[in-house]
């Protein structure tokens, strides 16, 4: 299930002492454009308030000022990129907010305030040369019209886990490396959380809620603790379900028991994530943040500049592409940002499911900070497990099917690899999750897998400087003598690689497989299994084995050649 925003508008309250309905597509129409005489007001506002009203109407609007914070001037200085945030808001809020007769609520992250304003109060914004954007507020829900997680009873056991853990490599992370996320932490904007499953619980370290208030962790969905299971999961309900099973989180939640959340509370969730404790000289704030959901458009850079300030703070922005595929150009926002590592789902042999939207992305550079208008982006940046995954749920386990269940399988690995390595923060991150993916298809990024397939233990080993990968090799084992024709069940022994294809006879290659058992249709006479692995990581080679079974023929000395 992902988060889609619709364009309706809601009633602007507060939560915690946080808006609910400011808009955040507003903060970004402008947040780095020079300095303008007057501000840009949205059209959906003026739409709204064109629409004969009272006089006295109030419409909830955010102002973004045209000051704001150049993050590169701080690099590496987290707490000094804070306090250059909060003190640039405090300095310039107070003149914009002296003209309006409501109560402002006002932003640090970008520098913004939001207010239920008049016609009257809106023009006087619009002509403040310290504001440079103005617009109404949004409503987000998720896009997946179906039953809520919670819909389903969950069941008391995990099963056989996660199956995705073994297809991206976590075991080997866990096993040559030690690696299991201990002592990070990570961060998850969704529906929520239920502390209480076996699988998480003392494992979340802050949670706030940007929907109804409550001060105790829950969720009245189950979408966030399926996807918080995904990241830090362990092996409670029998079987591992999480890629970090040592790591902690907090979480935000920003979306309700039907999935429908204000654009604010992102807002508001995503600022908190850079500082939960409200103290910059703690070490308090993730390492990633999860965000399985998504708005539409691409290149509507409404969400772009909080997404440039987690980055320049070391935080990870990683986003589901969404369920809306498989049309080209159908990923939309923020997974379509240039900086978000944006993740598609795959099925179990690789391939990238038909649901998942995908690039490209034209990017058209609305606001003007680059990369040149034209260029086109390839997303998703990942692959990872999307189908059937088995999870957390209320205080049992259920499989979920979707981009969003993809997700968080990245936001873990990046989990590993701080704890490997905690000097590889934000984009060096990315960069290293990119450049260790399987590459799938034609060479390169392609529009069939994207950036390639999530590798963990290859992400992990480069994180550490250590060899791209055990070894590959690949076995058959089979009954090398078939006592009639028909159907022979064949054993396919696979270690280093994710993948293999297989033939007979000479013939034409097999698509990809992943199974570990293949019950191959053979006549009488002598047959020549083969199988080669797919091993395109840096610093691997493909193997090849072979066997030969003599069906409904005396069978001399079995052998098996690698």
């Amino acid at each position: 299930m992902d988060l889609f925003f619709s364009g309706d508008n809601r009633p602007r309250g507060t939560r915690q002492g946080w808006p609910v309905a400011v808009s955040c597509a507003a903060i970004l129409f402008g947040a780095l454009a020079p300095a303008a005489l007057s501000a840009e007001v949205s059209p959906a506002l003026r739409d709204r308030i064109a629409v004969p009203t009272a006089a006295d109407a109030t419409f909830p609007v955010i102002a973004t000022l045209t000051e704001q914070v150049d993050s590169s001037q701080y690099a590496g200085r987290r707490a000094d990129l804070i306090a250059a945030m909060k003190r640039t808001a405090a300095q310039t809020q107070p003149q914009v907010v002296s003209q309006l007769d409501a109560t402002a609520t006002r932003y640090w992250l970008v520098n913004a305030v939001a207010v239920d304003a008049t016609r009257d109060e809106i023009a006087a914004l619009e002509q403040d040369p310290r504001v440079k954007y103005v617009d109404l507020d949004r409503v987000g829900r998720i896009a997946d019209t179906g039953p809520t997680l919670l819909a389903s009873p969950p069941f008391a056991s995990a099963g056989r886990g996660n199956w995705g853990l073994g297809t991206v490599r976590a075991p080997q992370a866990w096993t040559r490396f030690r690696a299991t996320g201990a002592g990070v932490v990570v961060g998850s904007i969704d529906t929520g959380v239920d502390a209480g499953n076996p699988d998480l619980a003392g494992k979340v370290v802050a949670f706030r809620d940007f929907i109804n208030g409550v001060p105790d962790a829950y969720d009245d969905n189950g979408h966030g603790t399926h996807t918080i299971g995904t990241m830090i999961g362990g092996r409670a309900g029998g079987a591992p379900i999480g890629v970090a099973p040592d790591a902690r989180v907090v979480v935000a939640k920003a979306a309700d028991a039907n999935g429908t959340g204000p654009g604010s509370a992102l807002l508001a969730a995503a600022q908190w994530m850079t500082d939960p404790d409200g103290d910059p000289a703690t070490a308090d704030q993730p390492v990633v943040v999860n965000n399985s959901w998504t708005a539409p458009d691409a290149n509507d850079p409404w969400f772009r500049e909080m997404v440039r300030q987690w980055l320049a703070l070391g935080i990870v922005p990683v986003f589901a592409t969404g369920n809306n595929g498989p049309a080209p150009g159908s990923v939309g926002s923020p997974a379509g940002y240039p900086e978000v590592l944006a993740v598609g789902a795959a099925d179990p042999a690789g391939e990238m499911t038909e649901f998942t939207a995908r690039g490209p992305v034209r990017w058209a550079n609305a606001d003007g900070t680059g990369p040149a208008a034209g260029t086109v982006l390839i997303k998703p940046d990942l692959l990872a497990p999307g189908v059937n995954i088995t999870s957390s749920v209320g205080t049992g386990y259920l499989s979920s099917t979707g981009t969003s269940m993809a997700a968080p399988h990245v936001s873990g690995a990046i989990a590993l690899i701080a704890q490997a390595n905690p000097a590889i923060r934000g984009t060096a991150a990315i960069d290293l999750l990119k450049r260790t993916a399987v590459d799938r298809g034609a060479a390169g990024p392609d529009a069939e897998y994207g950036g390639g397939q999530l590798d963990i233990e290859a992400a992990v080993a480069a994180a550490v400087g250590a060899p791209a990968s055990s070894p590959v090799s690949i076995r058959i084992a089979a009954t090398r003598r078939a006592a009639r024709p028909g159907r022979v069940a064949v054993n396919i022994r696979i270690s280093g690689a994710n993948a293999y294809r297989l033939r007979v006879n000479g013939k034409r290659w097999s698509a990809p497989r992943t199974a570990k058992r293949v019950v191959l249709t053979l006549s009488r006479g002598r047959q020549v299994v083969e199988a080669r692995t797919i091993a395109t990581r840096p610093g691997t080679v493909a193997k090849a084995a072979r066997t030969i079974i003599r069906v409904g023929l005396p069978s001399p000395t079995a052998f098996s050649r690698r």
